[in-house]
C-alpha cells in the first residue's frame, strides 16, 4: 500500500512522509501522490518542504524493477499510474519556488538517490547509503549522472555512476553531496529545524535565490550576473525589504555587531 502523508509542522514548512513498504520503491503510484502533495503545498504558499520516509531503513529504495520490465521491457502486466509523474516531480522540485530538503535515513539508490539530488538540500543520517546501480543492470541513469556532475564534478560522477556500488553517507557528506550529517534516526528532526530557519526568510528572497542558482546553470556567467543584479534591485522596491534593511541599520547605529544586527545565533552556521 502506498501512502504519502502531508503535514505543516511549522509556519511555512511542509513535511511529506513517504510510506510505501517494504522499500518505498519509486513507482508511478508513488510519484503521482508525491506530485500532488508538492503542488498542494506550493499552492498553500509553503516556503520550505521536507521530504522523508516513514519506512525504517529506506528513503526511496530505488526504482521498481518489475515496473520497468513491464513498462519498457514488455514483460508482465501493464503498470498502473502515469510514468511521466516522476519527471513532473523533479521539475516541481527543480523549478518551483519552494526550497526542498531531502531527509535521508536509510537507503537511497537509483531513483531514490536521484530524488535526493533533485532536492535543494540534503540531510542524511550515518546509516544512509547513496547509489546509482543502474550500470549493473546494463542501464544508464535517468538523471543521476547529470545531477551528480553538476553538484560535485565529473570525476566524482564518473566514479559513482560507472562503478554502480553505493557510497556511505559519511563519504557523500565529505564529497559535498550531503549538506548535513546526523546520527541515525535524527534526519527528519534536523531537516525540520533547518527548514524552520529557512522559512523565516522572506519568500521572494528564497525563490529568487533558488532561481539564480538553478537557472544560472543554463546561462553564461555574464548573463547570470546581469540577472542577479536585476533581481537584487527589484527586491529593493519592496517596502518590506526597505523596512527590514532599515531595522538592521538601526541596530548597527545603536552599537550592535553583525550577529546582533542580523539576528544570527553565534553558535550556529550554515
Amino acid at each position: 500500500m502506498t501512502d504519502v502523508r502531508v503535514s505543516t509542522p511549522h509556519p511555512g514548512v511542509g513535511l511529506i512522509l513517504i510510506d510505501a513498504p517494504p522499500m518505498n520503491f519509486a513507482t508511478p503510484t508513488l510519484m503521482e501522490p508525491l506530485e500532488q502533495a508538492l503542488i498542494g503545498l506550493r499552492e498553500d504558499a509553503t516556503r520550505v518542504v521536507v521530504i522523508a520516509s516513514a519506512v525504517e531503513g529506506y528513503f526511496i529504495g530505488h526504482g521498481d524493477i518489475g515496473n520497468l520490465l513491464a513498462t519498457l521491457g514488455g514483460i508482465g502486466d501493464p503498470v498502473p499510474g502515469d510514468p511521466m509523474a516522476r519527471l513532473r516531480v523533479h521539475k516541481e522540485l527543480d523549478r518551483g519556488p519552494m526550497v526542498s530538503i531531502a531527509a535521508v535515513d536509510g537507503q537511497a539508490w537509483g531513483g531514490g538517490a536521484e530524488l535526493a539530488w533533485t532536492c535543494d538540500l540534503r540531510v542524511a543520517s550515518t546509516i544512509s547509503t547513496f547509489g546509482q546501480p543502474e550500470v549493473i543492470i546494463g542501464l544508464p541513469t535517468l538523471d543521476g549522472a547529470a545531477r551528480i556532475a553538476r553538484l560535485v564534478g565529473e570525476a566524482t560522477a564518473k566514479r559513482i555512476v560507472l562503478d554502480g556500488r553505493p557510497i556511505p553517507a559519511e563519504e557523500a557528506y565529505r564529497l559535498g553531496l550531503v549538506h548535513r550529517l546526523v546520527p541515525a534516526g535524527a534526519a527528519v528532526e534536523a531537516a525540520l529545524e533547518w527548514a524552520q530557519w529557512l522559512a523565516g526568510h522572506p519568500p521572494w528572497a528564497l525563490a529568487a535565490s533558488k532561481e539564480l542558482i538553478n537557472g544560472g546553470r543554463e546561462l553564461s556567467l555574464r548573463d547570470a550576473l546581469r540577472r542577479e543584479t536585476a533581481l537584487f534591485v527589484e527586491a529593493f522596491t519592496k517596502p518590506e525589504v526597505v523596512e527590514q534593511a532599515s531595522q538592521i541599520q538601526a541596530r548597527y547605529d545603536n552599537g550592535a555587531d553583525p550577529y546582533e544586527a542580523f539576528g544570527v545565533d553565534r553558535g550556529q552556521s550554515a
